[in-house]
């Protein structure tokens, strides 16, 4: 409807008309006809009215198979607007819907609609029932004996040994104690991308774990449909390649300077394993303009050449481990990623990736095709942004504050959208080596307020060095959100 549901809500704007109601929900059904189809819905259901059970089928079924998301967007008459895209999560194709008019793409109504998704649904609510548990060992007990686990499952947790069906329920269990999330609940167990290429189905299946005002949120497992099996089980990782697409904005801002302009940077993330060795680069590629096949040019190449030994690829160009594209540069003009933020909009926002295992890139070892976590807004919506503030009160604290003492308590507001994940302290712009004073985890509660006493090591030498906090957080979506608060005594620049 081209207006943010919020402020439609808190203001006196008059509502939209029936018939502009009825004309934007016949557009969205015209979106989802292949899809309702195949599921076996009628094409004209009222999603304001219909009753339907959570139970994986019908319309729940629907909520399964494709994936929507909002966002802000200019027009064709380079006018504001808002913009719904949806994705087939199950089946394909990509359907961009603009409040401007501007409608484009399809949705496919695959065969593969028809696969059974409901026992997923047992097994995230035997986790639950794990996790629920009041210790560690009655958790294990319980995740062991469900049955969840496929043969094949494997999953790397914080960089320990990877475990097996046999090994994870005792790891997980232990993580969850470690957290203090005992006694919680597995909750949000929503489907992000699915492949059902293969005889095997998979799917990977994002969720939280929630005690109280404590959330540990993004968690993922892949579940898999063996051919001929009736029911799902937990996969784990849901390739043996160990690939991470996502996206991340970030805002800096100088609390030291009265009515200092925030600046703004974005990017994509491409974390690419060299899988024990056999992947030496790789090239990834966004979806065409028709909306069959990929680009021919691809967005991003990476390789280890001149980067032995880290594990991983790293952005052709780049520092050795970079996994970053900047989508503007660093230079200052944001509107050079839009371009490729808006392709993201309006074809969808899949990434095909070539595996090679030599540095030139000839010799073809897998194709992957991932769902970014996120994508970046356009320029003109990054204020928008719901950044973690920090409160009055730590900003006049981090201009005054000369290192006569080595603890710093930062506190932030509550953000329903953004989940806090880490605090850190910097000497430098750097923020590397003995220049990151203090780093520290925080919890991820979504409370009114939060706070984090950090112990620095070492101090800063005095109230005008440079000093600087950054609180990083991810979104709904999981893309990365950081926040950066500088102070140097009112300099005319910060290094």
């Amino acid at each position: 409807l081209g207006q943010d549901a919020a402020a439609l809500f808190d203001t006196d704007v008059a509502a939209p008309s029936s018939a502009l109601l009825d004309a934007k929900k016949q557009s969205l059904l015209d979106a989802l006809a292949p899809v309702l189809t195949a599921i076996g819905l009628s094409t004209d259901v009222d999603f304001a009215s219909v009753s339907f059970a959570a139970d994986r089928t019908g319309v729940d079924k629907l909520l399964d198979a494709v994936k929507v998301t909002t966002g802000a967007d200019v027009g064709s008459d380079n006018q504001a607007m808002s913009f719904v895209q949806v994705e087939g999560k199950i089946g394909a194709g990509s359907v961009f819907l603009g409040s401007d008019g501007a409608n484009s793409g399809t949705l496919s109504g695959s065969a593969d609609l028809s696969v059974d998704l409901r026992s997923i649904s047992t097994v995230f609510d035997s986790m639950s029932a794990a996790i629920g548990s009041a210790n560690e060992s009655a958790c294990t007990t319980r995740m062991a004996g469900a049955g969840i686990f496929d043969a094949a499952f494997s999953l790397n947790i914080e960089h320990s040994n990877l475990l097996s069906a046999e090994t994870a329920p005792a790891a997980i269990c232990h993580l969850a104690a470690q957290a203090n999330l005992l006694g919680g609940v597995i909750a949000n167990p929503v489907l992000r991308d699915c492949d059902f290429a293969g005889s095997d189905k998979v799917c990977t299946a994002g969720f939280d774990i929630i005690k109280g005002d404590v959330v540990f949120d993004g968690a993922e497992l892949a579940v898999v449909l063996r051919q001929g099996a009736a029911t799902w089980k937990l996969l784990g990782r849901e390739s043996l390649y160990d690939i991470h697409a996502g996206a991340a904005v970030q805002r800096t801002v100088r609390v030291d300077i009265n009515n200092a302009q925030p600046s703004y940077s974005r990017a994509l993330s491409f974390d690419i394993a060299d899988a024990g060795g056999t992947v030496h680069a790789a090239k990834v590629y966004q979806h065409a303009v028709s909306g069959d096949g990929w680009d021919a040019t691809p967005i991003a190449v990476l390789s280890d050449s001149g980067c032995p030994g880290l594990g991983r690829l790293t952005i052709q160009g780049s520092t050795c481990g970079s996994s970053q594209i900047s989508l503007d540069h660093f230079s200052g003009n944001l509107s050079d990623g839009d371009a490729l933020i808006d392709a993201f909009y309006k074809r969808g926002r899949q990434v095909k990736i070539e595996l090679f295992a030599d540095v030139t890139a000839t010799g073809l070892v897998a194709t992957v095709v991932k769902r970014l976590d996120g994508v970046p807004p356009k320029a003109a919506a990054l204020a928008g942004v719901p950044w973690l503030e920090l409160d009055g009160t730590t900003k006049a604290a981090l201009v005054s504050y000369d290192g006569a003492r080595p603890t710093f308590t930062a506190r932030w507001a509550g953000n329903a959208t953004v989940s806090a994940k880490d605090i850190t302290f910097c000497l430098s712009g750097a923020c590397a080596g003995e220049a990151r004073a203090a780093h520290e985890d925080v919890d991820g509660s979504r409370s009114a307020t939060a706070s984090k006493t950090l112990t620095l090591s070492p101090v800063p030498a005095a109230a005008a060095a440079y000093k600087q906090i950054s609180l990083y957080g991810r979104n709904r979506e999981q893309m990365g959100v950081s926040s950066n608060y500088i102070s140097c005594g009112g300099a005319a620049s910060c290094n």
